[in-house]
Protein backbone atom coordinates (compact mmCIF):
# COMPACT_ATOMS: atom_id res chain seq x y z
CA UNK A 1 0.00 0.00 0.00
CA UNK A 2 2.83 2.41 0.85
CA UNK A 3 4.48 1.55 -2.43
CA UNK A 4 1.35 2.51 -4.38
CA UNK A 5 1.05 5.81 -2.51
CA UNK A 6 4.73 6.57 -3.09
CA UNK A 7 4.40 5.86 -6.82
CA UNK A 8 1.24 7.98 -7.04
CA UNK A 9 2.90 10.87 -5.20
CA UNK A 10 5.97 10.72 -7.42
CA UNK A 11 3.79 10.70 -10.54
CA UNK A 12 1.97 13.78 -9.31
CA UNK A 13 5.25 15.56 -8.64
CA UNK A 14 6.65 14.57 -12.03
CA UNK A 15 3.56 15.76 -13.86
CA UNK A 16 3.63 19.24 -12.32
CA UNK A 17 6.36 20.71 -14.58
CA UNK A 18 4.66 19.22 -17.62
CA UNK A 19 1.36 20.79 -16.63
CA UNK A 20 3.03 24.17 -16.16
CA UNK A 21 4.64 23.93 -19.60
CA UNK A 22 1.31 22.99 -21.16
CA UNK A 23 -0.38 25.93 -19.47
CA UNK A 24 2.17 28.38 -20.89
CA UNK A 25 1.47 27.18 -24.42
CA UNK A 26 -2.29 27.02 -24.00
CA UNK A 27 -2.88 30.44 -25.57
CA UNK A 28 -0.81 29.46 -28.60
CA UNK A 29 -2.68 26.17 -28.75
CA UNK A 30 -5.99 28.01 -28.66
CA UNK A 31 -4.85 30.43 -31.36
CA UNK A 32 -3.60 27.59 -33.56
CA UNK A 33 -6.88 25.70 -33.14
CA UNK A 34 -8.86 28.83 -34.01
CA UNK A 35 -6.68 29.41 -37.06
CA UNK A 36 -7.27 25.81 -38.20
CA UNK A 37 -11.02 26.23 -37.80
CA UNK A 38 -10.90 29.44 -39.83
CA UNK A 39 -9.26 27.64 -42.76
CA UNK A 40 -11.46 26.57 -45.63
CA UNK A 41 -12.15 22.86 -46.06
CA UNK A 42 -10.07 22.86 -49.24
CA UNK A 43 -7.06 24.29 -47.38
CA UNK A 44 -7.56 21.87 -44.50
CA UNK A 45 -7.45 19.05 -47.04
CA UNK A 46 -3.93 20.10 -48.09
CA UNK A 47 -2.46 19.26 -44.68
CA UNK A 48 -3.38 17.40 -41.53
CA UNK A 49 -4.40 19.05 -38.29
CA UNK A 50 -1.52 17.33 -36.54
CA UNK A 51 1.05 18.71 -39.00
CA UNK A 52 -0.51 22.17 -39.00
CA UNK A 53 -0.74 22.41 -35.22
CA UNK A 54 2.81 21.11 -34.81
CA UNK A 55 4.27 23.77 -37.11
CA UNK A 56 1.99 26.41 -35.62
CA UNK A 57 3.07 25.60 -32.06
CA UNK A 58 6.76 25.59 -33.04
CA UNK A 59 6.27 29.08 -34.45
CA UNK A 60 4.62 30.20 -31.20
CA UNK A 61 1.18 30.69 -32.71
CA UNK A 62 -0.44 31.29 -36.08
CA UNK A 63 1.90 33.16 -38.37
CA UNK A 64 3.16 33.01 -41.92
CA UNK A 65 5.73 30.43 -40.84
CA UNK A 66 3.01 28.16 -39.45
CA UNK A 67 0.85 28.34 -42.58
CA UNK A 68 1.70 25.69 -45.17
CA UNK A 69 2.88 27.23 -48.44
CA UNK A 70 0.02 25.64 -50.35
CA UNK A 71 -2.66 26.72 -47.90
CA UNK A 72 -4.33 30.11 -47.81
CA UNK A 73 -6.31 30.22 -44.57
CA UNK A 74 -8.61 33.11 -43.81
CA UNK A 75 -6.30 34.29 -41.03
CA UNK A 76 -3.34 34.49 -43.43
CA UNK A 77 -5.35 36.40 -46.00
CA UNK A 78 -6.52 38.79 -43.31
CA UNK A 79 -2.97 39.65 -42.36
CA UNK A 80 -3.15 37.72 -39.10
CA UNK A 81 -5.38 40.33 -37.56
CA UNK A 82 -7.67 39.20 -34.80
CA UNK A 83 -11.36 39.84 -35.51
CA UNK A 84 -11.42 42.63 -32.94
CA UNK A 85 -8.46 44.33 -34.61
CA UNK A 86 -10.08 44.04 -38.06
CA UNK A 87 -13.27 45.55 -36.66
CA UNK A 88 -11.30 48.43 -35.10
CA UNK A 89 -9.46 49.03 -38.38
CA UNK A 90 -12.74 49.11 -40.33
CA UNK A 91 -14.29 51.46 -37.76
CA UNK A 92 -11.29 53.78 -38.11
CA UNK A 93 -11.68 53.74 -41.91
CA UNK A 94 -15.38 54.55 -41.52
CA UNK A 95 -14.60 57.46 -39.22
CA UNK A 96 -12.14 58.78 -41.79
CA UNK A 97 -14.72 58.42 -44.56
CA UNK A 98 -17.30 60.30 -42.49
CA UNK A 99 -14.87 63.14 -41.87
CA UNK A 100 -13.99 63.30 -45.58
CA UNK A 101 -17.63 63.10 -46.60
CA UNK A 102 -17.07 59.99 -48.72
CA UNK A 103 -19.38 57.87 -46.55
CA UNK A 104 -22.53 59.46 -47.97
CA UNK A 105 -24.87 57.04 -49.68
CA UNK A 106 -23.83 54.02 -47.64
CA UNK A 107 -24.50 52.74 -44.17
CA UNK A 108 -21.98 51.65 -41.59
CA UNK A 109 -23.43 48.14 -41.69
CA UNK A 110 -22.92 47.84 -45.45
CA UNK A 111 -19.45 49.37 -45.24
CA UNK A 112 -18.31 47.18 -42.35
CA UNK A 113 -19.58 44.02 -44.03
CA UNK A 114 -17.55 44.70 -47.15
CA UNK A 115 -14.54 45.97 -45.14
CA UNK A 116 -14.40 42.87 -42.96
CA UNK A 117 -14.54 40.60 -46.02
CA UNK A 118 -11.59 42.45 -47.55
CA UNK A 119 -9.44 42.53 -44.38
Amino acid sequence: MRYILAVAASLVLLSMPAAAATHKGSSAMTACAASWKAMSKADQGKTTYKAYSSSCMKAGGPSAAAVPATATPVAAMAGHMAPQNRMKACAAKWDGMKKDGTAKGTTYKAFSTSCLKKS
